[in-house]
């Protein structure tokens, strides 16, 4: 008489089975199941990475070296101050650019006091006459005769005649004529100075 299964012998022949199954499965899943594609990336090497950085290394200490050397050879150049002074364009004139006193600076800000009110000072301007009328009086006693001068420019002198006592005075730059100082002298004409003004006189 055959041995009749219990209830847990058929139990543990279905786990069995189902074990058997699934490892099946696991054999055949990998050949069977296609692989999903993934999304395409451009694929960057490390290598390729360190020779960017290298490259932009090189470019950035060829760039500094460029820039040191241009500034040494800007810190060897002579510096030039522009002085605004007239330029005569004239063939055979003679220009001595000069920079200005320092008199005339500091009349330039001492003519502008910011504490004091503006209706005040002009008041004061028109109570006495101003340098350049005072100057331009001056200079109407006397003729402009003409300009002398030798091998160099610095030995040009203006000649000035007094119209009332017919004398010619020989003046150079810096020299003063009644407070009147001969400031430039050109080949044409020349540069008087008084206080804080100034007067072109020409031939």
């Amino acid at each position: 008489m055959a041995k009749k299964e219990t209830a847990e012998e058929k139990l543990l022949k279905i786990i069995e089975a189902t074990q058997k199954a699934k490892e099946a499965a696991l054999v055949v899943a990998p050949a069977s199941i296609p692989k999903k594609s993934s999304p395409s990336r451009i694929a960057v090497s490390l290598r390729q990475i360190n020779l960017v950085l290298f490259l932009t290394v090189v470019a950035g200490f060829i760039f500094m070296v460029m820039e040191l050397l241009n500034g040494r050879s800007r810190l060897d150049a002579q510096v030039r101050i522009a002085v605004d002074l007239p330029v005569v364009q004239d063939e055979g004139s003679v220009s001595i650019p000069r920079m200005k006193e320092a008199s005339w600076y500091l009349g330039k800000v001492s003519a502008r006091n910011i504490f004091q009110p503006f209706e005040k000072r002009a008041a004061a301007e028109q109570a006495l006459p101003s340098d350049r009328v005072v100057m331009q009086a001056k200079m109407a006693k006397y003729k402009f005769v003409g300009v002398a001068w030798l091998d160099i420019p610095e030995s040009a002198t203006v000649m000035l005649e007094n119209l009332t006592t017919k004398e010619t005075r020989f003046l150079r730059e810096g020299d003063k004529l009644e407070g009147v100082t001969v400031k430039t002298i050109y080949t044409d004409r020349a540069v008087f100075s008084y206080a804080n003004e100034e007067i072109t006189i020409k031939l």
